[in-house]
């Protein structure tokens, strides 16, 4: 059997064969530029010689939103030996600075976006290295490294690769028990993820996607490592919610996407015409919808709107594999073809009809949790999924059922209903407390039996939701005015409320529901960069004098009530200098991009 080849052997591979083909595209005004693969191996090389000679075999935390920096950063990591945990963007600094301690994590690595709130992290967490994308310092430290490896010091393409078998990365759940846990995951497990995605998908060099699915997920992060293994150029996209502008720009042939975004890409195709290829010119051939099940509305729109959906099934415990659909043979309603036999890869169906894998994707374990290790791994290596199903005889999987409570919103994220029921019963007054949730409306709600008034829990509640992450607040309370109905052994009765983890097939699907309101977390507030005090308040000033010469104009009686000497300053062609310095201001807001690709360019 042919050995596949390791992602820096890929790496280095497209550098060597397509130097001038885009690895990345990145948006700059009303223009793509490119980031070729010669550009992209360097700033990798570069980036490897920092690790190597400045943290060699530390483990890192890196936080941001996507962007060709984030991902940059991340396969310098693992190519270079580091261990690197991705940190989600919705933690509160709290809850980073738990992470970073509880893996040992000695440097942070952050974007301009979330400088704050990595600088509440330093402050929090004594000993801890915090360094930006684009700063002054990694600038300079990107100089000194382009310096040594153009005098011979070692790129990390010529040097021996990692072992592969090693913990690369420590990826946390999405709190799908009562608290997160980090998987230690490989190098290895994401090549094999990467080749069965080629075998499914036939991955054209040269094609376009988008880097759109968060990078601090396993789902996104493995597939835009597929992708780039295979010479597939990315359009980078750090605002999900403007999908349909950035696949419009970027002309991408295919998509991986949660089924909430799917929902948000047909419905403004829809607005526009009849298929995706009248609307955008190009068509999008295929989407593979993972996370979370693919409404019945949703999947009969796209195909008539021209686009196939796939399925595909996997967890963050196995490297986000288990099961895709090919191309060619896609079977609607499965969660695709298992990876049995494919890569060292084992799957199987336990006795009471959960599903199974062992083999190199699968997590070396939990990190410093070897019970909850032990409760996931039997002695013989197998994983269980905690999900029911069956493999047909043709090798696909269909899923029927969870074998746990956690409930799956159409934006793939996971949520624990026993997390936030131990959160709400520390609120005094609450007795008890059952959370149940809507995955296709993404609405949670808690069942409450209280001793106090129902407006106080609610506002209590209302403070709990402030400090909780968009994807976990309640949206609904519920009061009972009697205790929960109890099982023989004591245990509140709970209703199984989560949906499957796979649509069943279209034709065997019951009628369509009224279609949900899409619920979209809100924008981050913008965080200003340092010394940026000046560019505001010269625009407020501009502002105002235009305002109070627009004023004039309607009421010249205003000036007359200005001292001569300040009348003067405010005189009529103040107008035209005031609509001047907008028009400068606009342009360099809107020129921000472009300036910082020319200055990455410049810098080397």
């Amino acid at each position: 059997m042919t050995r596949t080849k390791t992602l820096l052997e890929q790496f280095r591979q497209n550098r060597d064969e397509r130097p001038d083909e885009p690895a990345f595209l990145i948006a700059a005004g009303d223009r793509s530029v490119p980031i070729t693969w010669r550009e992209f191996a360097e700033d990798i090389e570069e980036i490897a010689w920092i690790v190597t000679h400045y943290a060699p075999g530390a483990v890192v935390g890196l936080l941001g939103e996507n962007s060709y920096e984030w991902i940059t950063a991340h396969a310098a990591g693992l190519f270079a030996g580091v261990t690197v945990v991705p940190l989600e963007v919705n933690l509160s600094a709290k809850e980073i600075v738990d992470r970073l301690a509880f893996t040992g994590a000695t440097y942070l690595v952050h974007s301009a976006l979330y400088v704050e709130k990595a600088r509440e992290v330093e402050r929090m967490l004594p000993g801890l290295v915090v360094g930006g994308f684009g700063s002054h310092k990694a600038d300079e430290l990107m100089a000194i490294a382009r310096a040594a490896l153009d005098m011979g010091d070692d790129s990390v393409f010529d040097l021996p690769a990692r072992n592969e078998d090693e913990t690369a990365m420590i990826v946390f759940t999405s709190g799908t028990t009562s608290k997160p846990r980090g998987a230690e995951l490989t190098l290895h497990g994401i090549r094999t993820f990467a080749a069965f995605a080629e075998k499914a998908f036939h991955f054209q060099p040269g094609a376009r996607s988008l880097m759109l699915l968060p990078l601090y997920h396993i789902f996104g992060l493995c597939t835009t490592y597929a992708m780039l293994a295979h010479g597939v150029s990315l359009g980078v996209c750090p605002d999900f919610r403007r999908i349909y502008d950035a696949v419009a720009r970027f002309r991408a042939n295919f998509l991986f996407l949660v089924p909430a975004l799917a929902d948000i890409l047909a419905n403004k195709i829809s607005q526009h015409g009849p298929s995706a290829e009248t609307v955008l010119g190009t068509p999008i051939d295929w989407i593979l919808v993972g996370g979370a099940p693919l409404a019945r509305r949703t999947y009969e729109r796209l195909m008539a709107l021209g686009i196939r959906p796939l399925g595909g099934y996997g967890l963050t415990e196995t490297t986000s594999l288990y099961s895709l659909a090919p191309v060619d043979d896609p079977r609607p309603g499965s969660a695709g073809l298992c990876c049995q036999g494919f890569g060292g890869m084992e799957a199987k169906v336990s006795a009471d009809g959960e599903l199974l894998l062992r083999g190199p994707a699968v997590l070396k374990g939990y990190y410093k949790e070897p019970t909850r290790t032990a409760d996931v791994l039997d002695a013989d290596g197998w994983f269980k999924t905690g999900d029911i199903g069956r493999i047909d005889e043709d090798g696909y999987v269909w899923i029927t059922g969870r074998a746990s409570r956690t409930i799956i919103l159409s934006s793939g994220k996971k949520v624990a209903p026993e997390e936030l029921e131990e959160k709400l019963l520390s609120i005094p007054g609450i007795h008890e407390v059952v959370v149940s949730g809507d995955g296709a409306t993404r609405e949670l709600v808690a069942e409450v039996y209280a001793v106090v008034s129902e407006e106080t829990v609610k506002r209590q509640i209302d403070a709990l939701n402030r400090q909780l992450p968009v994807h976990k607040r309640i949206n609904r309370v519920v009061a009972r005015k009697d205790p929960f109905p109890r099982t023989a052994s004591g245990k509140i009765q709970v209703r199984q409320t989560n949906a499957p983890a796979s649509a069943p097939a279209p034709e065997s699907l019951p009628p369509l529901p009224k279609p949900p309101t899409p619920q979209m977390p809100p924008i981050p507030p913008f965080k200003a960069a340092p010394r940026t005090w000046l560019f505001w308040l010269v625009l407020v000033v501009a502002a105002g004098v235009f305002a109070f010469n627009l004023a004039s104009l309607f009421c010249p009686s205003l000036k007359g009530s200005l001292p001569a000497s300040i009348s003067g300053l405010v005189d009529g062609t103040e107008i035209l200098l005031s609509i001047f310095a907008l028009l400068v201001l606009f342009v360099a807001l809107k020129g921000r991009n472009l300036m910082m690709v020319y200055k990455r360019r410049k810098r080397k």
